[in-house]
């Protein structure tokens, strides 16, 4: 029986096959296709930082006694997680870090013509311990100018347990690596009475290099790097490094198997001694008091770190301010009872907030200051202010709470936009 012609038209028909020519043709595109998104993936996922050496693991306080030092120096800490608690105040925060080490997006080594680049140096109160990644003095600040139509970008260059001399080297180093418009150096009351440090005055600013663009596939020189055992930065995928180290590690002052102060309250010392409080609070309820309370006509001043600051900052093209944060004891009674908890003396606690002497900082500091010709955002008023009415601080950690920091962001965005309208030092 013949078909119609109908039926004939919608008859299904043999499938075409593809020539050998087109075949290969279709598996080299996919394979180009899967080379270049691994490439892609790879280069996204091991990143190379642009600036070679330079990383925060260089400017604060480290286990020098470690065995794995040489490495950690060399690798540094590229995006990786710091995880910081303190049980007694409820909060247990994971720090991210940035190709450099810092808290904070990335950035590029040359600023954006469009923007005012402003760093801020200090210790870990400008890495923003107890804070969440948005809540940090620079995170605020940033929103402050963002709000006010100001372009800018706002670089945290914090590292917890750097000390003056630290903040001199990060000054050193990064003002003529970065070239930034504004400078700012918080000043934490453990940074006095400064040191003297006329070897480290001397050094010469540390020489870094730009990354050589490395046309190779990035499994190439994944694969050399592992060879040689070069570092492998990569961007995700970090589990949360705890950063105070429960005993019997090297870097808890525990580890030494003293017995517990009489002083410092028991369940306290058990969080030292297991990394979930800062272990270095007791010792410093011993050594607050006499910093706060220095006579600075023995020395101490900070004023020829703060001139060598102002000078490479000068020499750049930068204009410097100074930030001053206060000691939790001093801004309210409220955080008395706690420092006796970790092992301050009662009477000393007590007389924090009221007795003059622990104000000798402050009053120092607005002198090299007024000397220098630099202004100072000393936080101390607003903060006594805002705390009136709530915490500023962790009662246990002694840092700024995220109320805390915000206080000390306006305090410094109002100080650094007075500053602007005075023209600068000769």
């Amino acid at each position: 029986m013949s078909q119609t012609p109908d039926a004939a038209a919608t008859a299904p028909r043999p499938a075409r096959k593809l020539s050998r020519r087109r075949l290969w043709l279709f598996r080299l595109v996919t394979l180009l296709a899967l080379a270049a998104g691994q490439e892609a993936l790879f280069r996204v996922v091991f990143p190379t930082p642009e600036i070679v050496g330079f990383n925060r693991v260089h400017y604060q306080q480290i286990a020098q006694s470690h065995p794995q030092i040489g490495r950690a120096m060399e690798r540094g800490l590229v995006y990786d997680r710091l995880l910081i608690e303190s049980r007694p105040d409820g909060f247990s925060e994971v720090q991210s870090l940035n190709a450099y080490g810092f808290r904070g997006p990335d950035f590029r080594a040359d600023p954006d013509p469009a923007r005012r680049r402003i760093l801020v140096i200090g210790d870990s109160v400008v890495e923003g311990q107890g804070a969440s990644d948005g809540t940090t003095i620079t995170a605020a600040w940033s929103r402050m100018l963002a709000s006010e139509g100001t372009p800018a970008e706002v670089i945290n260059l914090g590292a917890i347990a750097a000390s003056l001399p630290h903040l001199w080297s990060i000054t050193r180093d990064a003002v003529p690596l970065l070239r930034p418009s504004d400078v700012v150096i918080s000043i934490y009351p453990n940074d006095l009475p400064a040191p003297f440090t006329p070897t480290l005055w001397n050094e010469p600013a540390r020489k870094f290099e730009r990354a050589q663009v490395d046309y190779r596939p990035k499994i190439v020189d994944l694969i050399e790097r592992a060879i040689i055992e070069k570092p492998i930065h990569r961007r995700w995928f970090h589990p949360a490094i705890r950063f105070f180290s429960p005993v019997p590690d090297g870097t808890n002052p525990w580890s030494d198997g003293r017995p517990k102060p009489p002083s410092l309250r028991a369940d306290l010392y058990e969080d030292m001694k297991a990394g979930r409080l800062n272990p270095w609070l007791h010792a410093q309820s011993r050594d607050v008091p006499g910093q706060l309370g220095h006579d600075f006509s023995t020395g101490g001043s900070p004023i020829l770190f703060l001139e060598r600051m102002r000078d490479v900052c000068r020499a750049s093209g930068a204009r410097m301010m100074v930030a001053y944060t206060p000691f939790c004891g001093v801004v309210g009674p409220r955080y008395a009872p706690a420092l006796v908890d970790v092992g301050m003396d009662p009477d000393t606690a007590e007389a924090l907030a009221t007795d003059p002497k622990y104000r000798g900082q402050n009053r120092v500091m607005a002198d090299v200051c007024r000397q220098l010709g630099l202004p100072l955002a000393d936080a101390t008023a607003d903060l006594e202010a805002a705390d009136s009415s709530a915490p500023q601080y962790w009662a246990y950690d002694t840092h700024p709470n995220p109320d805390g920091y915000a206080t000390i962001a306006r305090r410094i965005h109002e100080t650094w936009k007075a500053s602007l309208a005075q023209p600068p030092e000769p």
